[in-house]
């Protein structure tokens, strides 16, 4: 009976029982071995030959172990290999397991019975058989019911879990509106340029495309690596995180995924409490389950803190390199990265050590992972040096730059208005749509800041004290529109009369329109804007104009056909009685008269006396009539601003700058005046329109969307004359080189200056004043002086740097033009000498045909002339 097995095979075919036994591993070379069945308990003999056994003899029952035998005919000096011996005390055997003593307990007295030491079970006693089941039955119940109670336990976790998971569901879309909060509400120009953004907390609004490939692997490699194939928790994370901080005795490593730190921004619940950590898994795996990672990412960007005010990665940008997201090198990346974990002990500008160590273990465990390898740490020196030169307590408030805070500041009102009780700064996401051209808009603040530095430095602007006497009923009108806007208080009030003030507290108002569409290009609402100066000049304040009035006064007289541009009027003294024995004498500025002159030198020289004789002509009844429609279309507006006076004429009526712009928008638009506006839509975070243009008076001048004021054929005729007035304003000495129709305005004791100009593209009002009317600006203090050389500087630099597509005047199409004699002012005859062409309205020609014989008028009785007014 032999059994030849290959090296590989570990079984024995035992003979007896014909079942297989495992051999012992490894297996012997050679050699003779004792092998017990393990089915049937025989014993047997095998000898093995180069890996190979068979069955050299079956042993017969004794207790036996297997031991060297001698192989026959080999005789050996020592100790033979193996031998079979009969033993008396039990050894281990090589192939079985020893059976262990049991030692009597060392407390018993005696010894134990054998049926308690025994290896074996005894059969022999039956109560010992019905013993040992029931001790293991009751075990078995016990672990049952143990395991039963937690499977139950968990069972019930694991529903309310679950059950918290989709209820969470159910409130993830109000939760991520609640994120749309404190998002900064931005105001953009007319191309989509952001001008400016009103906030209390900044936050990201960019999309993922926003970002480069390198900033969003750079993120995940440090905050969350397995961010695309885990569910919301990386439990592995969590795993090794408890290693180390168990083998660290303290907290070192955190294994929250992207995913539970945006639940944790949502939560906005700091406190370590198990409650919290159950309800941000919860709303992580709702967050998985209804956004897509993409979504998860971008959302998480946009909102996760990175210290000094800066919420997302957008604000981060901006607050720490002043760059966009796409512009960063990759060693801006990770230190921007390295932020989210820890954003104050993490900053570059308050703890630059701590970032610098945080930076150089992320390099270090990139270089493990092999990983972005061209990461330099001169470079990180580089911008740590950069940061050094700022101030660690810097934040994104103190680097807000607001190119039109006053634009800013209307919109904040006008959303105020729509939202009523809402906080506009914690609903935020408002996206303001405006008319504004940024690259003019920028430009107008620093210009107007030099400007006026530059005239009070060089004297033309001189701060004096009119008088002391109490406040005049204009006075009482400024003070009170300040009072109205909060913006002045007695003691800032009280100080600008003070007549020694080393402020100059000059101001400008600024403010230039379409006038085809009424659409506001650019404003400017007076000079450094902050808490105690938010009055808005260019929209709110109203002030005498002067004779920049003059131009609305002449086109209503000519519209109405009680003038033509031949007409000749008288410019001599003029005295008035009125009632209770006043009296009222206009004056020219400067005192001089020039006998009979022509309405375009009337309005060239800006006569006071002429312009009173016009209004005259107009009568009170065409005053009322005109300026109802260029000012006050609504009955209310006229019964609380107008009155019917003949100083009227001289701007003594208390106009706005927005006003008088939008006035002179008729004469290069046909007649015709678009009411002002600046906003053109307004739209929630969430897409829902708030405000349209449709109907809507923007800053409550109480005008309808369009009005005629004049005909078209008179808008030609007022810009033939107010083009010489254009020329000689003195926009010239601002570098203006173009042509320009317009009106200069100086008021009494030079406390305005005003210059209103339009061209086909514009209509600018400039105004130039102190706030308090008891203070002038000095004999310099002129429009055409002050404003319109501003006028000139604005609109030259807006020429050479194309900001505005330039139009030409049109010719006239509905206007006449007819021969004038200049003496006599009426169609032109044969004997007149240099007759000169004016345009006339189609239905009011020259009064008649001049017939005299001209001779050219005595230089000596002009002379007289003269010397008698």
């Amino acid at each position: 009976m032999q059994a030849n097995v290959s090296v590989p095979s570990p079984k024995y075919l035992c003979p007896h029982c014909k079942k297989a036994s495992r051999l012992p591993q490894p297996l012997p070379e050679t050699g003779l071995f004792q092998l017990t069945c393990a089915h049937c308990q025989e014993k047997v003999v095998l000898k093995f030959q180069n890996y190979k056994f068979e069955v050299d003899r079956v042993i017969p029952a004794t207790r036996e172990v297997l031991a060297p035998v001698p192989e026959p005919g080999i005789k050996t000096e020592t100790k033979p290999f193996f031998e079979k011996k009969v033993v008396t005390e039990p050894e281990r055997p090589v192939f079985q397991r020893e059976e262990k003593k049991t030692t009597p307990h060392r407390y018993q007295k005696k010894p134990l019975p054998a049926w308690l030491t025994s290896s074996q079970p005894n059969t022999a006693n039956p109560a010992v058989r019905r013993q040992k089941p029931r001790t293991n039955l009751s075990l078995l119940k016990v672990g049952f019911s143990i395991t039963a109670f937690a499977l139950f336990l968990f069972i019930i976790v694991f529903a309310y879990f679950i059950a918290g998971v989709f209820e969470t569901k159910k409130e993830i879309p109000g939760l991520l509106v609640s994120l749309s909060k404190n998002i900064p509400t931005k105001i953009l120009d007319r191309n989509g340029n952001v001008v400016s953004e009103i906030f209390q907390k900044r936050t990201s609004t960019l999309r993922l495309q926003d970002y480069s490939e390198d900033m969003i692997s750079i993120l995940l490699n440090i905050e969350d690596q397995k961010f695309f194939s885990h569910g919301g928790i990386d439990y592995l994370a969590i795993l090794r995180a408890m290693g180390k901080n168990i083998i660290g005795l303290s907290y070192r490593q955190g294994a929250s995924t992207i995913s539970q730190q945006l639940a944790r921004i949502i939560i906005d619940d700091r406190r370590k409490s198990l409650t919290r950590k159950i309800r941000e898994a919860q709303l992580a795996f709702a967050l998985e389950s209804v956004m897509s990672k993409e979504e998860i990412l971008e959302t998480y960007m946009n909102h996760v803190y990175l210290g000094h005010g800066a919420f997302g990665f957008g604000e981060g940008v901006k607050f720490y390199f002043h760059k966009n997201p796409r512009e960063l090198s990759r060693e801006e990346m990770l230190l921007l990265a390295s932020l989210p974990s820890a954003p104050n002990k993490y900053s570059p500008l308050k703890n630059p050590e701590d970032s610098y160590r945080r930076v150089r273990a992320i390099l270090s465990m990139f270089r493990n992972r092999g990983i972005f390898p061209n990461l330099q740490k001169d470079k990180f020196a580089s911008l740590y040096h950069n940061f050094s030169t700022r101030s660690p307590n810097e934040t994104v408030f103190g680097a807000r730059q607001d190119i039109a805070p006053y634009v800013t500041e209307h919109i904040r009102t006008v959303l105020s208005s729509i939202e009523g009780d809402k906080n506009i700064y914690e609903n935020g996401g408002y996206t303001v749509e405006t008319t504004l051209d940024r690259n003019i808009q920028e430009i107008i603040s620093p210009l107007v800041r030099s400007y006026l530095a530059r005239a009070v430095k060089s004297g033309k602007i001189q701060k004096k004290l009119i008088r002391k006497l109490p406040d005049s009923s204009e006075e009482k009108a400024i003070k009170q529109r300040f009072d109205d806007v909060s913006l002045l208080n007695d003691f800032l009030w009280e100080a600008d009369f003070t007549e020694n003030s080393k402020e100059s507290g000059i101001q400008a108002a600024i403010v230039g329109i379409q006038p085809e569409t009424g659409a506001i290009l650019f404003l400017h609402g007076g000079q450094e804007f902050n808490s105690n100066n938010q009055f808005n000049r260019a929209i709110q304040m109203r002030r005498q104009t002067g004779s920049s009035i003059k131009a609305v006064l002449y086109a209503s007289a000519i519209d109405s056909g009680v003038i033509q541009t031949g007409t000749k009027i008288l410019d001599a003294p003029l005295y008035y009685r009125g009632g209770g024995g006043k009296e009222w004498s206009p004056d020219n500025l400067g005192g001089t008269f020039d006998g009979e002159i022509s309405l375009r030198t009337a309005l060239i020289k800006s006569k006071n006396t002429a312009a009173v004789q016009v209004a005259e002509r107009l009568g009170y009844s065409g005053i009322e009539n005109y300026f109802t429609k260029f000012f006050f279309p609504n009955a209310g507006e006229k019964k609380a601003r107008f009155r019917g006076d003949l100083s009227l004429a001289l701007g003594t009526l208390e106009i706005s700058p927005l006003e008088m712009a939008s006035a002179f928008t008729a004469f290069v638009n046909q007649g015709t005046v678009k009411r002002p506006y600046l906003i053109k839509k307004i739209t929630n975070s969430r897409g829902m329109v708030l405000y349209d243009l449709k109907d809507m008076d923007e800053f409550k001048l109480k005008l309808p969307e369009e009005r005629q004021v004049i005909r078209p054929d008179t808008a030609e005729v007022m810009v033939s004359l107010l083009k010489d007035s254009g020329r000689a304003s003195g926009v010239r000495n601002g570098g203006y080189t173009g042509e320009v129709v317009g009106k200069t305005g100086t008021t009494n004791d030079y406390k305005d200056a005003w210059f209103v100009g339009a061209r086909p593209e514009v209509s600018l009002a400039v105004w130039i004043g102190y706030d308090n009317p008891k203070f002038g600006m000095g004999g310099s203090g002129l429009g055409g002086a002050l404003a319109a050389p501003l006028w000139g500087e604005i609109l030259s630099i807006v020429d050479r740097n194309h900001f505005i597509t330039r139009k030409n005047f049109s010719p006239a199409v509905y206007s006449k033009m007819h021969s004038i004699c200049p003496i006599s002012g009426k169609e032109a005859g044969p004997g007149c000498p240099n007759p000169i062409h004016e345009l006339y309205l189609s239905d009011y020609p020259p009064n008649g045909t001049c017939t005299e014989d001209h001779k050219l008028p005595n230089l000596e009785n002009r002379d007289l002339m003269k010397s008698l007014f």
